[in-house]
């Protein structure tokens, strides 16, 4: 029965060649301009998720504020000072994985390769490299040895490694950092550019054991900050309270007292540029599905034409026993060859407005930045499928049924 109604479908596709290619045309434009608008906004919504990512899935950072103590004025306030035990403390609670602490050291001139620059320095402890996901190439990255021996080793930047030795190594080599003399011990894998991060790219920073620092550039023992990750993304509001609580034990203020300390939770960045990548995918599958909508409406509109000029043989062949059932499956059975041929010319027209897209990439940091990779998926080709039987469902039901439901004796009267 299945090859009948394909064999009928075909041979009334054949005979009216000219109105289903125009009519194809729509369903093929619409396929084709819906694969490439999902796939461009999947691929947006990913981009924006891996580069707003790239500072740290879930890293919260907790900055030292004020206290307030008896008297008045501007003198009654206190500086809340963190220092290196504080971090060891936090991962104690349930709801924090580890802890860290950072000290930002200012622009540094940094002189190696025959050349000086001027770098963004930062002292770290050996867990900074997970929770902010600083990649490391070559090399190592800070550990709690160099911490402990005061150890002058950098890790850097990819940039700074290009700034400073062009296209050689920096790994292993002696540079001097304000004249003090470091060995360079890891290099950072290239990030490019980043769409969060405080302060510069990690491409540009250059990285030292926080105890040399202090010891160098500090005026006391006192950190810059601390950041953490907590045990889980939703956890990430509840860490706050309870390590605004175990600090507050250390220093003296009590947890309600939320000018204390000052909490950066990534994840409400990323939540808000994911919000966003989200809604322009939502936008741009919409535009699609409405062309598309456009050329169902020209196959239903054609399948109408269908059943109205052919009135006298659709009434012919139910005085001569098809069922209403018969009729409604051919006039279906068309509608989905119609679409269903229409769409894969959609599907490689959209799979070439995609290489076409790819082809017109320029390789730079900045467009990669910008411009996401867009690439024809299995899991789109089975959703632009499924959008198209639909669609060719769709578009042939009124027609159907109203071939189903005519009556003989009237049908073979019309002219």
């Amino acid at each position: 029965m299945l090859a009948d109604i394909l064999g009928d479908a075909l041979r009334n596709v054949r005979a009216h060649w000219l109105r289903v290619l125009l009519t194809g045309a729509g369903i093929a434009w619409g396929i084709g301009l819906f694969a490439l608008l999902m796939a461009w906004g999947t691929a947006v919504s990913a981009h924006m998720r891996a580069k707003t990512e790239e500072v740290g899935r879930k890293v919260i950072y907790a900055f030292p504020g004020v206290v307030a103590r008896e008297g008045t004025g501007a003198r009654a306030l206190r500086r809340v000072a963190l220092d290196v035990d504080d971090p060891p403390r936090l991962p104690g609670s349930p709801l924090v994985a580890r802890a860290e602490a950072e000290m930002w050291n200012g622009p540094r001139v940094l002189k190696g390769g025959g050349r000086i620059k001027v770098v963004w320095t930062y002292g770290v402890g050996p867990a900074v490299a997970r929770i902010r996901n600083f990649r490391v190439a070559r090399g190592r990255f800070v550990t709690a040895a160099d911490v402990s021996a005061r150890r002058h080793v950098l890790v850097i930047g990819a940039k700074v490694e290009e700034r400073l030795f062009g296209r050689r190594s920096a790994l292993g080599r002696e540079v001097r950092l304000e004249g003090h003399p470091f060995r360079i011990v890891g290099v950072s894998a290239p990030k490019g550019e980043q769409m969060i991060n405080l302060g510069p790219r990690d491409d540009e920073q250059v990285l030292l054991p926080i105890s040399t620092a202090q010891a160098l550039f500090g005026e006391n023992d006192d950190i810059g900050w601390i950041l953490y990750e907590p045990r889980t993304v939703d956890e990430g509001k509840a860490s706050i309270e309870r390590v605004r609580a175990i600090l507050g034990r250390h220093h003296d203020f009590p947890p309600a007292m939320e000018q204390a300390l000052a909490f950066f939770n990534i994840r409400d960045s990323i939540w808000m540029f994911q919000l966003i990548a989200r809604g322009l995918e939502i936008f741009m599958i919409a535009c699609g599905a409405l062309t598309l909508v456009v050329g169902g409406v020209g196959v239903m509109n054609i399948m109408l034409v269908a059943v109205a000029e052919r009135t006298r043989e659709l009434g012919l062949r139910k005085a001569l026993g098809a069922t209403g059932r018969d009729l409604f499956l051919q006039l279906l059975g068309e509608s989905l060859v119609i679409t269903l041929g229409a769409g894969v010319v959609g599907l490689a027209l959209g799979f070439g407005l995609m290489a076409l897209v790819e082809a017109g990439r320029q390789p730079s940091a900045r467009v990669d930045f910008l411009i996401p990779h867009v690439a024809f998926s299995p899991r789109l080709a089975l959703l632009a499928c499924a959008v198209l039987v639909l669609t060719g469902v769709l578009a042939g039901l009124v027609p159907a049924l109203r071939a189903a439901r005519l009556d003989p004796a009237t049908a073979l009267r019309e002219e």
